[in-house]
């Protein structure tokens, strides 16, 4: 059998049932509040600030950042190319309305990470070679626009005429091919 509750007694249990699922209610919106944010920031490690322009992280594992209102992504952080040595003088109006040629030695990685960030300032990119070479490519010098991309044992990039030559080991052509976007953009 029930016990028989007077009204002030009911009125008293449902105003404890309410402040128990208000109390519940509250602590479920902050935790996942705190939790939104804390996941979305990606903390420290997920957003840097490099002279002046910030670089996010995103969930595609690239640094996405803004120039001018132009957004770019890249594989490095400009922190992470520092080391890359860089001895050339061609900036993005260099290549702007001009055709672009890649001599790339490396599966075409370091050459896909610079098309996909300046592809929108030339009419058109196209693989060539410099030299002789067994595939049916255009053969092109260094009085074109020709980015080669070389495995070699050291890291560097360096002009010669129109051809900038990225030189760097297997694991290292992103990076380098990253620092290359960061020059021609200003960033570093």
């Amino acid at each position: 059998m029930q016990k028989i509750m007077t009204t002030e007694e009911k009125e008293q249990k449902e105003a404890r049932s309410k402040l128990i699922i208000g109390i519940i209610l509250v602590g479920i919106m902050v935790l996942s509040s705190a939790g939104y944010a804390f996941y979305h920031s990606g903390g420290t490690e997920g957003k840097i600030k490099f002279n002046g322009i910030e670089f996010l992280l995103g969930e595609d594992k690239l640094w996405h950042f803004q120039i001018s209102g132009q957004e770019f992504s890249t594989a490095s952080n400009p922190q992470e190319t520092e080391n890359v040595s860089i001895d050339m003088n061609i900036t993005l109006q260099n290549y702007a309305g001009k055709d672009l040629y890649f001599s790339d030695d490396s599966d075409m990685q370091g050459a896909g990470e610079i098309s996909r960030n300046i592809g929108g300032y030339v009419p058109r990119m196209q693989q060539a070679c410099l030299e002789a070479c067994e595939e049916d490519l255009p053969l092109k010098n260094c009085t074109d626009n020709v980015i080669a991309i070389v495995r070699v044992n050291e890291t560097l990039i360096k002009q010669e005429d129109n051809c900038i030559y990225i030189l760097a080991k297997d694991e290292d052509i992103m990076r380098a091919s990253d620092a290359f976007v960061f020059r021609l953009l200003g960033v570093s």
